[in-house]
């Protein structure tokens, strides 16, 4: 089994390349083969300096209209027959 630096040599990356560079590539592969999102070194570094740029999602939650309260207001029409 190669390691990821002959890998990288083998597809013509610069040695001398930023480590950001580096990172986004290998967290790309990652991605494209497993379907998962990692976080790069630089970016776990980056979120502990800096925690208030963290944003946090909330769970989806059912909307409810109480329409099972309410009366109906549609008009009612005339019977015929």
């Amino acid at each position: 089994m190669k390691k990821i630096d002959q890998l990288m040599a083998e597809l013509g990356f610069n040695k001398n390349a930023p480590d950001s560079v580096k990172e986004a590539f290998i967290k790309h592969l990652i991605k494209v083969s497993e379907g998962v999102n990692v976080v790069t070194p630089s970016e776990k570094r980056e979120m502990a300096q800096h925690p208030e740029k963290i944003v946090q999602f909330k769970l989806p939650e059912q909307m409810s209209f109480g329409f099972a309260d309410e009366k109906s207001t549609r008009p009612t029409r005339p019977k015929t027959g």
